[in-house]
C-alpha cells in the first residue's frame, strides 16, 4: 500500500505513513455521486436480459465493502445507542423510583394483646387489651368485625363478652403517628343454660296465704317477680321463702348460674281467697339436686 500523500510505500500492519506522517484512510469517504453512479449502473442492470445481468458475486464484488454493509453497521449502531439510552434511563429515571417506592413502605408497631386466645366458651368472658407501649399511644377496638382506626371505640377498660359471636379487632396508635399492625380474634360464647327452678307450691286456688319457697341447682341465683313481668338480672333476688296474699299473684323466677347463663322462666299463679294471718313456714324436703337459696 502507497501514502496518498508523498507514494511511499507503506509496510502491512502500519497505519500511518513513515516517511510523511499521514494517516492512512482505511474507509473511503463518503461521496454522494458514487450512490447517484451505483442507482443508474442498478437501473441500467436492471432494463439489461437475464443473461447479460452481472451475478450476485461478480455485483457484490463490484461495491466498495462500507456500502455493501452499510445498511449492517447503521443497526449495529442503532443497537448500541438503544442500550446506552435504555441504561442511562434505568440508572437515572427507574432506580430513583424503587428507592423512593422502598423508602415509602409503611414500618408497623408490634399488635396489641388479647388477655384470652380466640375461640369457643361456655360463659361469659370479660378480656383486656394490651401493648407494650401503652403509655406512649391509645389502642382502639371494634366488635363487629369492623376495620379499627383513630375513630373507633378507644379501650380504657376491659370489654364484656356474651352470648354470640364476637368479632373483636384492636390497633395501637403512638402519639407520634405510627401504628402497630392489627390483632384480631373471633369468640363464640354459648352458655350451659341452668334448670328453670323449681317452687314447692303449684299454682292454682287457695283459701288463705302461704309461703312458697325457690329451688335451684348448686351455684345458682334466682332472680323474680310477683307482679306479672318477665324476670331477669334486674329483678328481685331471692334471699327466702315468699309469702303470698290473699288476691291474685303471677310468680315467675329464673335462674342464674355463675357465668351469667340465665334459665327459661317458671310461672305459677295463685288465687288466694281468704285473708288470716301468715303461718309460720312448713319448710318441705328439698327435690333431688336442688337446694334452697338463702
Amino acid at each position: 500500500m502507497k501514502c496518498q500523500k508523498c507514494g511511499t510505500d507503506i509496510p502491512e500492519g502500519k497505519f500511518y505513513c513513515e516517511n510523511c506522517g499521514t494517516a492512512i484512510q482505511m474507509v473511503p469517504d463518503y461521496n454522494p455521486v458514487d450512490d447517484i453512479a451505483i442507482r443508474t449502473e442498478d437501473n441500467t442492470q436492471a432494463e439489461k436480459p437475464d443473461s447479460e445481468k452481472p451475478s450476485d458475486s461478480e455485483e457484490a464484488g463490484a461495491l466498495p465493502f462500507w456500502h455493501q454493509w452499510r445498511h449492517g453497521i447503521a443497526a449495529v449502531v442503532l443497537m448500541l445507542l438503544g442500550i446506552l439510552v435504555f441504561q442511562a434511563s434505568y440508572h437515572f429515571v427507574l432506580e430513583p423510583q424503587e428507592v423512593a417506592a422502598e423508602a415509602e413502605e409503611p414500618v408497623f408497631l408490634e399488635k396489641p394483646q388479647f388477655s384470652m386466645a380466640p375461640g369457643q366458651y361456655d360463659y361469659s368472658l370479660r378480656l383486656t387489651i394490651s401493648h407494650a407501649q401503652r403509655t406512649e399511644g391509645v389502642i382502639y377496638y371494634t366488635t363487629d368485625g369492623t376495620t379499627p382506626g383513630a375513630q373507633s371505640t378507644i379501650y380504657n377498660r376491659p370489654i364484656e363478652i356474651g352470648e354470640g359471636k364476637t368479632v373483636l379487632r384492636a390497633i395501637f396508635i403512638r402519639s407520634d403517628g405510627i401504628q402497630s399492625e392489627e390483632a384480631d380474634g373471633t369468640y363464640e360464647i354459648t352458655f350451659d343454660y341452668p334448670d328453670e327452678p323449681v317452687f314447692s307450691m303449684e299454682g292454682g286456688t287457695y283459701s288463705g296465704g302461704f309461703y312458697v319457697s325457690l329451688y335451684a341447682e348448686e351455684d345458682c341465683r334466682i332472680y323474680y317477680t310477683t307482679n306479672g313481668e318477665e324476670p331477669g338480672y334486674d329483678s328481685k333476688l331471692y334471699r327466702g321463702p315468699i309469702y303470698i296474699s290473699p288476691g291474685l299473684t303471677v310468680l315467675q323466677a329464673v335462674s342464674v348460674d355463675e357465668y351469667g347463663g340465665m334459665s327459661g322462666i317458671m310461672e305459677a299463679i295463685y288465687n288466694v281467697s281468704e285473708v288470716y294471718a301468715p303461718p309460720e313456714e312448713n319448710m318441705e324436703s328439698l327435690p333431688e339436686e336442688m337446694t334452697e337459696i338463702p
